[in-house]
């Protein structure tokens, strides 16, 4: 099928940036393939459909506490309301929950449960709110939910998908999102109300009950459980309605009971255990907690959530009105945790309301106005000893601390968390996640649809807003590409499964000529390092046809103490001093901090390449691969080509494109503190000849979480367009190629609004103004739910069961006026495959050039980049821009750890409040390929 489009010869009328180019064609290029998708067909009966948006206000309101100056979930923040005014999470749930329930049986609803209620009729409710009582807390609660009818047209998609055409709104993007928001959340609601199931976000449900919980083998130690859910979003296709669903898994906090879990890993209040606490500690912080006082009588069980263990830190305001009688610890100079027998508080006579009213006396033989440990506390006023030598759990606030005994709080089950996972933790998350496809179908038409209530009898609520989901997986006709053939010196090579080995070839192109290396290399290893430096040149220099001098260093290497971080700084310095071109690193382990360091002080403060390796690694079986994958990288950094595509790309091969790719990464698995204070980091690389081997990049910095590229953006697209001139004759490149990494559907007219006009002036600013380049602006993403199952056994990768390498989709599960395609370039090894997703924002090159051949020529154009990423022999999963990009921000986090990879009690507000930048590349390494 062919969508004809109106269009200046520019590709797109003058001042039209934020129209999406329709699709030229569908691809046709390659062999047909059948697959199965992980999208159900969804069908939708008309029924009005009535949408109020929900804000919740408390209306007993407390006179202590902060104020709060920002609203979320419904909660709208004036900078009068008290901190214990904000209500999200499962408090949330329970007050929209309660006023819900207002309306009675017989009305028909659902909700999100955060911001959002969808109906079949129009709600009656007074015009001050629905009151709720929350009295389930510490104290009883009064709040007001109030409901904002908003506009919903179920119609009017219905009649979108019959026609594809949405008269004057042609260009919006994404299609009817609030339509679509409706329909996830009626699909959400019955697994969400269920108290044995738990959602993140919109989109991710998990069971969390024994019977029906999914979870990772090994862990039955650790104080996570890591969990597989499921997801599902409603998408609008060609011509139908689909919804995705994929398996998902998260990380939670297992539910246990503190003190016992403590007890039975023999971990005690001791400073022995100090890091087996603050490990601990990063999970029960902000943790919901059941906690049980034992009441002579009745014990009586609450909600609560915690800080964490107690600390000689709690209570720095002290309590009462003149921030007097903070608690006292017994002190210790570097332990910060605190037991029942190490913790006195003030016990404060009680002060009615009513001066009739007759004071208890203190419990036991405790007198008020004096400190009391807790421990007798406990035994004075409940009869019962503590466990003396485990920490206290902190249910209050670090400034106004409430202590609780640690075998008394159990955690409660379905809580999610972002955390960095120990090392045995990330295996026991890649070996649960990474599951052949067949499993993964098998798992989503079972238990997937059992978790989400898509089958018909399971879900009465579905029933009631007319609609049902396919029972099936539905199928999508793909195309297989062909590898491209590569050439190196010596003979061309054509990539079998994805891959290919550097038998008996050489590089296209050495580097710089390496005339001065050295090596560095961990005390522990002994001086083993120098047979084996010699031993890696020389492959570089015989083997792969890299200029380097053979010769070793004068004296030796250089050695550090990998225990002991300080001595990095003088080894390197030393190292420094002799201005070598090259630094072979042996490092003892792959321990981050030391790595970090090590990039840190060459990449920044002192202006060298490394490469760091284990010689563990680089003595094993098979050493020539190893040497030859370490080679390529460092053929790159030194401006080589490793290998070139055999026939070339008309497109790129002619020398007028330049292809750009950039990314934007945020802080993650930060304190908070930490987090909305440390930087996002924007990374960009650009080619600069027609092989697509060198890709130079900038880094900068931007303010805390923001996602779009700010005014830098510009300055970094004229160094890179400067360098392109540097090596093409003084020219400029007469077309952009721009690959756009991580941005969601719902940002992609952001990308369009406010990046490419700095994109523009960049080049307003370069070029003359009757020559401006055309610029084709692509986002690629590759965190999303699509997967794609075989249903040939002939056009099956061998070993992982994933689709071949090169297959591409862009039909069947796409929408005829977007132009977007699924390509998975690479050969998945194992698991199920991810393909990559590409949707072009913006489009001034292809269907001028191409006309209905367009999207072939695209489709080729990234598939066969696929295959020049430089440091590897095999296909990636992402074009090489925006995989180099993401390199990028990965390698200034090394950088700038400091910023980046504090522990939960460290904060790095301090320095980046007051201004602190990302550490600036040395001058000696900023062109070249340092980051890879």
């Amino acid at each position: 099928m062919t969508i004809s489009g109106s269009g200046s010869g520019s590709g797109l009328p003058p001042g039209s940036d934020n129209h999406f180019p329709p699709r030229p064609s569908f691809g046709s290029a390659g062999s047909n393939i059948l697959l199965w998708a992980n999208y159900f067909a969804l069908n939708i009966n008309a029924k009005p459909l009535w949408k109020y948006f929900i804000t919740v206000e408390r209306l007993d309101k407390p006179t202590k506490g902060p104020p709060n100056t920002k609203g979320k979930d419904g909660q709208k923040g004036d900078g009068k309301d008290d901190a214990e005014n904000q209500v999200r999470g499962r408090k949330l749930f329970k007050i929209i929950e309660l006023a819900l329930k207002s309306f009675g049986p017989t009305v028909t609803l659902a909700s999100d449960y955060k911001a959002q209620v969808i109906a079949l009729q129009e709600l009656k409710f007074p015009s001050d709110g629905v009151q709720v009582v929350l009295a389930d807390t510490s104290r009883p609660e009064k709040w007001t939910v109030l409901f904002h009818p908003a506009d919903v047209d179920m119609g009017r998609l219905l009649s979108y998908l019959k026609s594809m055409k949405d008269p004057g709104n042609e260009t919006l993007f994404p299609k009817f999102p609030a339509e679509i928001d409706a329909l996830n959340i009626i699909l959400g609601h019955t697994t969400r109300s269920d108290p044995k199931s738990t959602a993140i976000g919109s989109s991710r449900f998990f069971a969390v009950d024994d019977a029906r919980k999914e979870s990772a083998p090994g862990l039955d130690r650790a104080w996570v459980e890591i969990l597989r859910g499921y997801f599902q979003s409603v998408r609008p296709a060609t011509g139908r309605l689909l919804l995705n669903t994929n398996a998902t898994h998260g990380v939670f906090r297992r539910p246990v009971n503190v003190g016992n879990f403590l007890a039975g890993m023999g971990i005690s209040c001791d400073p022995k255990f100090a890091n087996q606490l603050r490990d601990i500690n990063r999970v029960l912080a902000l943790s919901r907690v059941e906690v049980t006082i034992p009441s002579p009588k009745n014990p009586i069980v609450s909600t609560a959530k915690t800080v964490g263990f107690c600390t000689s830190r709690d209570g720095s305001k002290g309590r009462g009105k003149d921030g007097q009688e903070p608690p006292q610890f017994r002190p210790h100079p570097t332990f910060p945790f605190r037991g029942p027998g190490d913790v006195q508080f003030f016990l404060r006579q009680p002060q009615p309301k009513d001066p009739k009213t007759v004071v208890p006396p203190a419990p036991g033989k405790l007198q008020y106005g004096t400190y009391v440990t807790v421990q007798n506390y406990y035994l004075a006023k409940y009869n019962y000893k503590v466990n003396a030598s485990l920490p206290l759990i902190n249910v209050g606030s670090r400034d106004r601390p409430v202590y609780v005994a640690a075998e008394l709080v159990t955690i409660l089950p379905g809580q999610a968390m972002k955390t960095r996972l120990r090392p045995d933790e990330s295996d026991a998350m890649i070996k649960f996640a990474c599951r052949a496809p067949p499993e993964n179908a098998e798992s989503i038409v079972t238990r997937g649809r059992a978790l989400l209530r898509l089958d018909e009898g399971k879900n009465s609520l579905l029933n009631k807003f007319g609609i049902t989901v396919g029972k099936s997986l539905v199928t999508v006709v793909g195309r297989e590409l062909q590898p491209p053939t590569l050439s190196y010196t010596g003979a061309p090579v054509l990539p079998r499964d994805g891959g290919w080995l550097m038998r008996g070839v050489k590089v296209v192109k050495p580097g710089r000529r390496i005339a001065s290396w050295t090596y560095l290399y961990a005390a522990s290893l002994g001086n083993d390092a120098g047979p084996t430096a010699k031993k890696f040149v020389d492959f570089l220099s015989r083997g792969m046809g890299i200029d380097i001098e053979t010769k070793p260093p004068q004296g030796g290497g250089v050695n550090f103490n990998s225990r002991q971080l300080e001595t990095l700084k003088p080894a390197m310095a030393k190292i420094a001093s002799s201005k070598p071109h090259l630094v072979i690193v042996f490092l003892d382990s792959k321990d981050a901090a030391t790595y970090n360091y090590i990039k840190q002080l060459a990449d920044c403060d002192l202006g060298f390449h490394t490469v760091c390796v284990t010689p563990k690694v680089f003595d094993q079986k098979g050493q020539d691969g190893f040497f030859a994958n370490v080679g390529l990288k460092v053929n790159m950094k030194f401006g080589g080509v490793n290998h070139r595509l055999a026939q070339g790309m008309e497109l790129i091969g002619k020398g007028k494109t330049m292809v750009v790719g950039y990314d934007v990464t945020h802080p993650t698995n930060l304190p908070p503190d930490a987090a909305k204070n440390a930087p996002s980091i924007a990374g960009l690389v650009a080619s600069i000849d027609k092989e697509l081997s060198q890709w130079p990049a900038h880094v900068w910095d931007m303010k805390p979480t923001q996602e779009m590229l700010d005014g830098g953006l510009i300055g970094a697209f004229q160094s890179r367009l400067r360098l392109w001139q540097k090596t093409n004759n003084r020219e400029l490149p007469q077309n952009l190629l721009i690959y756009r990494d991580g941005v969601s559907e719902g940002q992609f007219v952001q990308v369009l609004d406010h990046e490419l006009p700095h994109i523009r002036k960049a080049c307003e600013q370069m070029y003359p103004p009757k020559n401006q380049p055309r610029i084709t602006l692509i986002v690629s993403v590759k965190r999303h739910q699509t997967r794609f199952f075989p249903t040939d056994p002939d056009h099956i990768h061998p070993r992982s069961k994933s689709p071949k390498e090169g297959t591409v989709v862009d039909r069947g599960v796409t929408n005829v006026r977007c132009w977007d395609f699924f390509l998975q370039a690479h050969a998945s090894l194992q698991g199920t495959a991810r393909p990559a997703h590409y949707t072009v924002l913006l489009d001034e090159i292809f269907r001028k050039d191409y006309g209905k051949k367009a999207a072939d020529v695209l489709e080729k154009v990234t598939h066969d980049m696929c295959y020049m990423f430089g440091r590897a022999t095999k296909a990636v999963s992402i074009c090489p821009p925006a995989y180099y990009a993401d390199l990028v921000c990965t390698r200034s986090r090394c950088h700038n750890s400091s910023l980046f990879d504090g522990l939960e009690t460290a904060s790095v507000s301090t320095a980046t409040s007051q201004g602190e930048r990302l550490k600036p590349v040395h001058a000696n390494v900023q062109d070249a390929m340092y980051y890879i």
